[in-house]
């Protein structure tokens, strides 16, 4: 199990992304923009296959897999356009997610969510997507309008999908996991939550300004 965290260390991403920066090198030429790029890209590509496989390895041993399973898919679509906050280094992140996960998945397995909280956690979550999303970070700056109307639009559509399978209630593991997961991404995309955290907000405006 301590091998397995191990992989979440600096040390062994960066020479995942040095090894795998050197290979794509010597088979095709990076400029600058395109190694940057890339570097992103692999990073984020690391962390998301190093937590998976941790974060299910412990739902199992918890016997919460069908759980994680269903909060990973559900929390990962309202951020597909939402989009939102990301930790700023790899300790944070691990930090972050293991309670958000594992911690939500005994909630929406043992929690009975009151009809009044529900409500309350529905209306702060359609003002959120409606006022802040889709809320970018400082590494990718949402700079194009067309797509951060078109995001805020998929996004609320998708909340709606979502409301519709609440109310029709086909189960109660189900709701629990679109209310906790739609009160998650309403923190995450909370210009609130960005000021807490030291992190810019609608850092599109900021690329803006170093264009004039």
């Amino acid at each position: 199990m301590i091998s397995l965290f191990l992989l979440g260390s600096g040390s062994v991403k960066k020479r995942f992304i040095e090894k795998s920066i050197q290979l794509i090198k010597s088979k095709r030429k990076l400029s600058t923009i395109e190694e940057k790029k890339m570097r992103y890209g692999l990073e984020a590509f690391y962390n998301f296959i190093t937590k998976t496989i941790v974060l299910f390895i412990l739902a199992l041993l918890f016997n919460l897999f069908l759980e994680l399973l269903l909060l990973s898919f559900v929390y990962s679509t309202m951020r597909l356009y939402g989009f939102g906050l990301h930790a700023k280094t790899s300790l944070q992140c691990w930090i972050t997610t293991l309670p958000v996960y594992l911690g939500g998945c005994l909630l929406i397995k043992y929690l009975v969510i009151p009809n009044s909280v529900a409500v309350i956690i529905w209306i702060f979550g359609f003002l959120s997507f409606l006022l802040f999303a889709p809320a970018d970070t400082p590494a990718r700056p949402l700079i194009h309008k067309e797509k951060r109307v078109r995001a805020k639009v998929l996004s609320i559509f998708l909340l709606l999908v979502y409301l519709v399978l609440y109310i029709y209630d086909f189960h109660v593991l189900l709701n629990n996991t679109i209310i906790y997961a739609l009160l998650m991404e309403s923190i995450s995309i909370n210009p609130l939550t960005y000021k807490i955290t030291g992190t810019t907000f609608n850092n599109y405006k900021n690329f803006q300004k170093t264009m004039v």
